[in-house]
């Protein structure tokens, strides 16, 4: 099967990489180039231009929607609708499925025990642009797959800031930095393997007709083990890397409210604080209880993440870097 992945972050690579050893063959999509990678064919553009877009859909017999924007609601809201919707258009008139990452931002209010097919329930501006766009699938001709994912780790997240459980813990232990705790350490909270993602949109992408049904649109949970608190994910990490363990920082929900205010960064976090100052429980849905596909086991994820995170301080030692800054969520 031939892929078009637009967007190469910590999803779309993990994507890449998964079609690849599967066998299949993959376009990418991205703004900015990249140097030839081998069994990849590159697109470089905007794909908001039509001819960018077309060249990219060229031999595509799946699209896997994993771009997005700056971590800012206001971005999202007018960047995000648009651009989602120049690839349904392109996708409907070709008769070809598009598979989206998804957050639990939609359904917020219900994240304590989420269960595949609850209805949405936003609590911040961020968590009203997905649902937007999740009608906006809902309603277009073409068939579509959203994939909720829970915070996310895994190889690809190392790095990025783009992750709070990687940057926050993980990245600043291995680097022998002082953990940051965000919410209530004892709420269990779900995390999903990239890897595991990335495994499901596929699978979504290559059975996507019969995933949707005769509704076209389906919304369905990525297999994620089972969620523990971060005081586990802290002891994990300490234990992994034979560091000694230090009492993290912990940011108090009402200094993150006050920074609300002056701070773009603290005004989205705190949007987004339902899902880490309570429980945030992702349960398995369609994947994993009817498509057998199992999430990688909670210990491995963490191992993979703490091994990567190894791997490149080691490669950027000599350049003196430190751990990655949060930037992003999901």
């Amino acid at each position: 099967m031939h892929h078009l992945v637009i967007g190469e972050g910590q999803i779309g690579r993990a994507i890449i990489d998964r079609a690849l050893a599967d066998g299949d063959t993959v376009t990418v999509l991205r703004r900015s180039p990249r140097e030839p990678s081998p069994g990849i064919r590159r697109v470089t553009g905007d794909l908001l231009d039509p001819h960018v877009l077309a060249e990219a859909f060229e031999g595509a017999e799946a699209i896997h929607a994993s771009f997005h924007a700056v971590y800012d609601a206001r971005v999202w809201r007018r960047e995000l609708p648009p651009r989602e919707k120049a690839v349904l258009d392109a996708a409907a008139e070709r008769g070809l499925p598009v598979v989206f990452p998804e957050s639990m931002y939609a359904f917020q209010g219900e994240a304590s025990d989420l269960v595949e097919g609850a209805g949405p329930s936003p609590r911040d501006a961020k968590g009203e642009v997905r649902v937007d766009l999740l009608a906006q699938r809902r309603a277009h001709p073409a068939r579509t797959v959203s994939v909720v994912a829970s915070d996310l780790v895994g190889p690809t997240a190392v790095g990025t800031g783009a992750a709070v459980a990687s940057a926050m813990i993980i990245e600043r232990i291995v680097a022998g930095s002082r953990p940051i705790i965000f919410g209530d350490p004892t709420a269990p909270h779900t995390l999903t393997h990239i890897p595991d993602l990335a495994a499901a949109m596929l699978h979504a992408a290559r059975h996507a007709e019969r995933l949707t049904g005769g509704a076209g649109d389906v919304v369905l949970h990525a297999p994620s083990a089972p969620a523990r608190p971060q005081t586990a994910l802290l002891a994990e990490v300490f234990a992994l890397t034979g560091r000694k363990p230090r009492r993290p920082w912990q940011i108090p929900q009402v200094a993150l409210r006050a920074l609300a205010g002056v701070n773009t960064f603290a005004r989205e976090l705190a949007g987004i604080s339902g899902l880490w100052y309570r429980p945030s429980v992702l349960r398995p849905g369609i994947l994993t209880l009817e498509e057998g596909l199992e999430p990688t086991s909670w210990e491995d994820a963490v191992h993979q993440t703490v091994e990567q995170a190894r791997s490149t301080r080691d490669e950027d030692a000599p350049r003196g870097s430190e751990a990655a800054p949060v930037s992003v969520q999901s």
